[in-house]
């Protein structure tokens, strides 16, 4: 028995690859394009148990003979693109940047990228953006999926072949059901686990178990087809970053696959039509290597241009990715998997063994070697330095009462005061600028206590919707419970990045998902709610430490940059660019406008004190990044150490006040 061919199939691929594709490359009517890869496992569901079937029912099947398949299929593309990805690696990204690309190397060479990630960035973040193998945690969850699944098939079809169906719908409610329980506590391992994405290569596999009947009506067909066609555009147009993914919203995108492919097993589906054009064919069969190249392309470019590339730029990289995946297509694939390359399996075992080999310990030296960074200049070396750049010597110790449960303290400033006066609250922005605070509090003879985590948001109730977040809630209701038991801290500053909570969007074209907060009153999130949020929770703040009884310091937010100061400065060096990095006072000033609004409506009410760091950091046109050709930024928003302690005359006046 021999699986035909459809070619509506390869033109589905192309519906699945084109928005993937046009989504990495920031095109804002496709923000939904990353279902595509949804769409990529449906298909390769469905095709791989239509093959598997056909052996098992022929008696042919050989676990050999399907991995020899994969291999060749997958390994030849794979580490061309691998190899040339590693060479472009070694010229353009620096040490930091190279050690992260040799560990994701390693694990996208034994195929679980999509953990590596998972644990390293979201897919939506900044990070993320810079990682020219991110996309490589799709191919992962596929082959760890058909570590089992060939096993699985053979044994349930030869000891319980008309439980097959049962069984396998069985398993897909089980994988979604773990989708839905990690969707809201665990989004990242929702997003990149296998067994969370494995429902949908099943429902693929569901199609293939119980095909379409060959006498379903044309209208029938017609209906499911253009249904199906409907539910992918409405994700790939309307899904967007912030849309909860995979979980309920992952249903559109795979059941409109899985209405396309079994509408389509009637020659007369005008869907089946649509997609079999010749364009759509073309664009389907070369899939696969432009799903490869596209990532690492963009990636390098990007880096190189330091600045987001021009329309025109886009587009010829969109061209250039099509002539390389066209090639890589035609002159890699190809061969091999029709064997006019390595035709003996066991060659071809060989020779995969030995490059994967290769690959691996290139990974490791990349990563041991902490990224080469022998590379470079001492100037750049320098430079980069500023990364690192971040003092984190405050002495913290965990403070659990009756009502403060396991709360990490950090003291700084004069020791030898008798107690601490005033308390620092902070986020990562927070923590930033504390060796310069501590520098004017030992100035004055006065010891604060600083208290907060990277991310979390200083005010109460409020807290970001992203993994993790929720327990900034905890932290800020037992910092209000530290204060209630000591009377003598008088004075709490608030330090965070202000902005980008109430905004929720980054700064210009600043790399990084966007932020969406909520609080108790919260129905649903939004970039409006945020600003209604953002509100609702610095007014319930002020409320609670003027009730406490103490002066608030509202340290306003330090200027945000659009790159990563000293990467930024280090490329533009070494690719001899000259880059406007500084950002301009008036738009720091409109990006500041909404929160700055909001305190100044306080300010009498509640005799806040505003200290603001732009007073030394803006001058002019511009605010500086640069100081005496050094980062004072170690990314994008956060100052290094050294000129935190440039800026701690601005706290002066604050400290001195405290009795």
């Amino acid at each position: 028995m021999t699986t035909k061919y459809r070619p509506d199939i390869d033109g589905l691929r192309a519906i699945a690859v084109i928005p993937v594709v046009l989504f990495h490359a920031n095109f804002l009517f496709f923000s939904g394009g990353y279902v595509g890869v949804d769409i990529f496992f449906v298909i390769s569901g469905y095709l791989i148990t239509n093959i598997l079937l056909n052996d098992i029912n022929d008696n042919q099947f050989s676990i050999v003979t399907f991995y020899e398949r994969r291999v060749r299929r997958i390994f030849p593309a794979l580490f061309a693109v691998l190899i040339a990805t590693s060479i472009v690696a070694l010229v353009i990204m620096l040490p930091t940047e190279l050690d992260s690309y040799g560990r994701s190397l390693f694990s996208s060479t034994f195929f679980y990228s999509n953990y590596h990630f998972m644990f390293d960035a979201d897919y939506f973040s900044a990070p993320a953006e810079t990682k020219p193998l991110l996309h490589m945690w799709s191919l992962a969850v596929e082959e760890q999926f058909y570590i089992f699944f060939p096993v699985y098939l053979y044994f349930v079809s030869k000891y319980a072949k008309k439980a097959l169906g049962l069984i396998t719908i069985l398993a897909i409610i089980t994988s979604f059901i773990y989708s839905l329980l990690l969707i809201n506590t665990a989004p990242s391992d929702a997003f990149y686990s296998a067994p969370a994405r494995a429902w949908e290569l099943l429902i693929g596999s569901l199609l293939a178990i119980y095909p379409a009947r060959h006498n379903l009506k044309s209208s029938a067909a017609n209906i499911l087809g253009i249904t199906g066609l409907s539910l992918i555009t409405y994700a790939i147009f309307f899904y967007n970053k912030q849309t909860q993914f995979p979980g309920i919203n992952a249903i559109l995108p795979v059941a409109g696959t899985a209405l396309i492919i079994y509408s389509g097993s009637t020659t007369n589906s005008l869907t089946r039509k649509i997609l079999s054009i010749s364009p759509l064919i073309k664009v389907g069969l070369i899939s696969f290597s432009l799903y490869l190249w596209h990532w690492p392309i963009m990636v390098f470019y990007n880096m190189y241009s330091i600045a987001p590339p021009a329309a025109t730029e886009i587009m010829s990289l969109l061209l250039i990715t099509l002539a390389v995946s066209y090639a890589s297509w035609r002159f890699i694939e190809t061969p091999f998997r029709k064997r006019r390359v390595l035709a003996k399996r066991k060659n071809i075992f060989v020779i995969g063994g030995i490059v994967m080999a290769c690959s691996a310990v290139l990974g490791l030296m990349l990563a041991l070697t902490n990224g080469l960074p022998s590379r470079f200049s001492s100037e750049i070396i320098t430079i980069l330095a500023s990364e690192t750049d971040n003092s984190n010597d405050l002495k913290c110790q965990k403070i659990n009462t009756e009502t403060v449960s396991n709360l990490k303290v950090c003291e700084f400033g004069d020791k030898t005061a008798d107690h601490a006066s005033f308390a620092v609250w902070g986020d990562s922005h927070g923590k930033a600028i504390i060796p310069g605070i501590e520098l004017a509090a030992k100035k004055f003879n006065q010891r604060g206590v600083f208290i907060g985590r990277g991310g979390c948001l200083t005010l109460l109730e409020a807290h970001q919707v992203r993994q993790g977040y929720d327990t900034c809630v905890n932290i800020a209701d037992s910092f209000i419970s530290y204060l209630s038991e000591h009377p003598e801290i008088q004075q709490v500053m608030l330090v965070s990045r202000w902005a980008l909570y109430a905004m929720g969007e980054r700064f210009k074209h600043e790399k990084g998902s966007t932020i969406l907060i909520k609080d108790n009153d919260t129905q649903t999130t939004s970039l409006s709610e945020n600003k209604e949020v953002f509100k609702r929770s610095l007014k319930r703040t002020f409320d609670k430490l003027n009730q406490l009884g103490r002066q608030i310091v509202f340290v306003s937010q330090v200027p945000e940059t659009e790159f990563s100061i000293p990467t930024a400065t280090a490329r533009a060096i070494l690719f001899n660019k000259n880059i406007e990095l500084r950002p301009k006072f008036s738009e720091y000033k409109d990006r500041q406008e909404f929160v700055t609004g909001l305190v100044k409506g306080l300010e009498s009410k509640y005799s806040i004190k505003i200290v603001s760091p732009k007073l030394k950091m803006c001058n002019g046109d511009y605010c500086q990044v640069l100081d005496n050709q050094t980062p004072i930024y170690r990314d994008s928003n956060h100052i290094s150490t050294s000129y935190a302690l440039k800026l701690s005359d601005i706290f002066d006046s604050a400290i001195s006040e405290i009795n």
